[in-house]
């Protein structure tokens, strides 16, 4: 009977993040379609990141349970493991984005962050909203869900891909093709970011590697996919080599 309260609780929950997220952008939207929107209704659009957060922090007063949670999302240690492999990944990032530079012939981290000034307001704005949706969808949602965890990492990563889209159409203009190939980026990022924190369970590490990877990968999704895709492959190798000679040595 609790399993089945908390699947409608995390379905309702779902349910509400969405339709409060897109209610968000319908005033931009109206705008675009040339209806007279007065200014202030323009941004709530800024609200759209917070949803998440909210939602999660109403529904865990609601059942007095907020302190566990965040407890819980702090309760690990930021070890030389962990920041050893958030340095590999962000390592690959500019060294992807230096490599797609030299060979477009441009440099796509100066078109991007103009100034020193703008790249360090870019890094403390992306670092307060990736902590701020962390706590929804790692420390949250992440946490309540009863499936095995590779399962639990892969539908957090589909439902977070899908709260996408409304910024993706609506604020970025972009065409079904280019957010296909986001939904696929933002699903391998989930699975990074969801694997360590069940390892680390500790949501600022995985807050301060959201941001890096928003920061970093500055090529096209594409390459950027293709990189990450590497990276994941090559941990669990080495995850499955490392458990594979550690029983050989017991049997020894």
């Amino acid at each position: 009977m609790a399993r089945y309260t908390n699947r409608l609780k995390l379905t309702l929950w779902v349910s509400a993040v969405y339709i409060l997220s897109f209610i968000c952008y319908v005033p931009t939207l109206l705008e675009q379609n040339g209806i007279i929107i007065p200014n202030g209704l323009l941004y709530l659009k800024y609200l759209y990141v917070c949803i998440p957060a909210m939602a999660a922090v109403f529904l865990l007063i609601c059942e007095q349970n907020i302190k566990v949670y965040f407890t819980r999302m702090f309760s690990g240690k930021i070890t030389i493991k962990y920041i050893l492999i958030g340095v590999i990944c962000i390592a690959a990032g500019i060294f992807e984005s230096y490599c797609y530079s030299f060979i477009v012939k441009t440099d796509v981290f100066k078109n991007i962050y103009l100034t020193a000034a703008s790249l360090l307001t870019s890094c403390i704005y992306l670092l307060i909203t990736a902590f701020v949706e962390e706590i929804a969808w790692r420390g949250f949602l992440l946490e309540r869900l009863p499936f095995k965890k590779i399962k639990s990492v892969l539908f957090v990563g589909a439902v977070w891909a899908v709260w996408h889209i409304p910024m993706w159409i609506i604020r970025n203009s972009l065409g079904m093709e280019q957010i296909v190939w986001l939904c696929i980026w933002t699903l391998l990022v989930s699975a990074v970011l969801g694997i360590i924190y069940y390892q680390c369970r500790n949501i600022l590490l995985i807050a301060i590697m959201h941001a890096a990877f928003n920061i970093c990968y500055l090529a096209p999704i594409q390459y950027n996919i293709v990189v990450l895709a590497i990276i994941i492959f090559a941990g669990t190798l080495y995850y499955y080599l490392r458990k594979k000679l550690g029983k050989a040595g017991k049997m020894w």
